[in-house]
């Protein structure tokens, strides 16, 4: 049964992207902007120094936002420990864009290798640490090039766990993410991918992540959010809620324009329910 203002209906979630929380959201706009060839769509607020800004490549929506607007604006205190989530970024010329990228300050994470039989991957950091992935199906038919910015065509966000069980629970089976491939196929998984709308998203162990490419990982707060647009901010809430999300902050207005609250995912990661209300 569900709590009071809960609902037996089921949810329907569309629209999702990803937000990264930045120190100086400045300096990660020049890292994805200019570096790796994002667009930028939308600011807030449109004239000074921004508090969230949204950013897109393809089909794919990338949010970077202040950790201070977060505390200031929904009273929610993320961390800034190490990261716990990547963005991978599919390319025929893996090399090239960890040439590229490295070439243009990005730290060097994981140097391009083969792993797994099947996939040739690299890895940076951004202006934050958080881990930037470049990656391609083995055999590689390309030269690389580090003196062109790269190409993707496809995009992956990964969001680090130590049980991919309760995540799976969360994001296939409560909000409605589609499985569309894991590693192993047979036996608990490594590695699970999920699409819901235009967003590919991914669960992966930190075991994997240490084993196959020498990373750590982080242990300590989230520093990203999944966001998720709703008819009904109230009732999406009520609703997760219900079914065991704990609740980081209840439905407000913010922006002049939306409505929003914050559940938790197993692992503490924010997911911000939204929906427009007013006048745009």
């Amino acid at each position: 049964m569900p709590e009071e203002g809960g609902t037996d209906t089921r949810i329907a979630f569309a629209n999702p992207q990803v937000n990264l929380y930045a120190e100086d959201i400045e300096r990660s706009l020049r890292f994805y902007v200019d570096v790796l060839g994002f667009a930028e769509r939308f600011r807030i607020p449109t004239e000074g120094v921004p508090a969230h800004v949204e950013l897109r490549l393809g089909g794919f929506t990338l949010g970077v936002a202040s950790f201070d607007a977060l505390q200031r604006v929904h009273g929610l205190r993320t961390g800034r420990g190490p990261p716990r989530v990547e963005v991978v970024l599919f390319t025929a010329d893996v090399d090239g864009a960890y040439g590229w990228t490295t070439s243009h300050g990005a730290p060097s994470l994981s140097p391009p290798h083969d792993f797994g039989g099947y996939v040739h991957s690299a890895r940076v950091a951004d202006p934050d640490g958080n881990p930037v992935g470049f990656t391609t199906r083995l055999p590689v038919a390309t030269a690389a090039d580090p003196t062109a910015r790269p190409t993707f065509r496809n995009h992956l966000v990964n969001f680090y766990t130590r049980d991919i069980a309760p995540s799976l629970r969360f994001y296939r089976d409560l909000v409605g993410f589609t499985e569309t491939f894991r590693v192993p196929r047979e036996g608990p998984p490594d590695h699970v991918e999920m699409e819901l709308g235009s967003l590919n998203l991914a669960v992966s162990t930190l075991e994997a992540l240490r084993r196959d490419h020498g990373l750590t990982g982080g242990g300590g707060p989230p520093r990203a959010e999944l966001v998720l647009w709703v008819a009904d901010v109230e009732a999406a809430y009520a609703w997760m809620k219900a079914r065991g999300a704990p609740s980081l902050s209840p439905p407000h207005s913010f922006a002049g324009v939306l409505r929003g609250a914050w559940v938790g995912d197993p692992d503490g990661n924010p997911v911000q329910l939204v929906a427009r209300s007013g006048r745009p």
